[in-house]
């Protein structure tokens, strides 16, 4: 039962970031919009701050799945910078393009230097709980939320006069879903991550 408690103890954390999720899109709801600057939006952002800030720790702190946490931290941060674009784009026109190229650039030599390191310990991860949970959340975004929030559906529900605030609060809050799913896998593999290094080092 002991060895237990730490899933009793994180499972209804993670429902409680969830139940957040839906009122925080509640608030966006009652507003009547879904701009750049909405609750949902800026958690959004917030969650993939986290996710990128713990996962590059994790890869400085702990030898664990080092190469697989610093590359999965870049990842996500070029999702960071894409949801500032509009941002970066008032500093200087394209400015948020070079920077997201800069970041692969970097994941590319971490790649090439460590490329056979990297392989094992994405084999070593890849029937853990904590992948399977990244990988539902990676796909609720990328897949389902772009899928999903595309205008023909809306148009073929509720014809060519649609609000399109009502495609907006759909993608925004299911993209919002699939990003607290990818920082509770991010808490996973942080805890997966401390765990098998504190077997290496015993």
């Amino acid at each position: 039962m002991r060895s237990l408690l730490p899933t009793f103890i994180r499972f209804p954390l993670y429902a409680i970031v969830l139940f957040c999720c839906t009122l925080i899109i509640k608030l966006d709801f009652m507003a009547g919009e879904f701009k750049e600057d909405s609750l949902t939006e800026r958690s959004q952002e917030i969650a993939l701050l986290v996710s990128v800030l713990l996962l590059a720790f994790i890869s400085i702190k702990f030898e664990a799945f080092r190469y697989f946490n610093s590359i999965l931290s870049l990842f996500l941060f070029t999702h960071l910078i894409r949801e500032f674009d509009s941002i970066l784009d008032k500093v200087n026109d394209g400015l948020w393009q070079i920077l997201a190229f800069s970041v692969v650039a970097i994941a590319i030599i971490i790649l090439i230097k460590h490329w056979k390191l990297f392989w094992k310990q994405v084999v070593e991860i890849q029937h853990q709980l904590a992948f399977g949970i990244f990988t539902i959340g990676l796909f609720t975004l990328h897949v389902f939320s772009r899928l999903y929030g595309k205008s023909d559906n809306w148009e073929n529900l509720l014809g060519d006069g649609y609000f399109r605030t009502i495609k907006d609060a759909s993608e925004e809050s299911i993209e919002l879903l699939g990003y607290t799913i990818i920082l509770i896998a991010v808490t996973e593999i942080a805890y997966l991550t401390y765990k098998t290094n504190s077997l290496k080092s015993a």
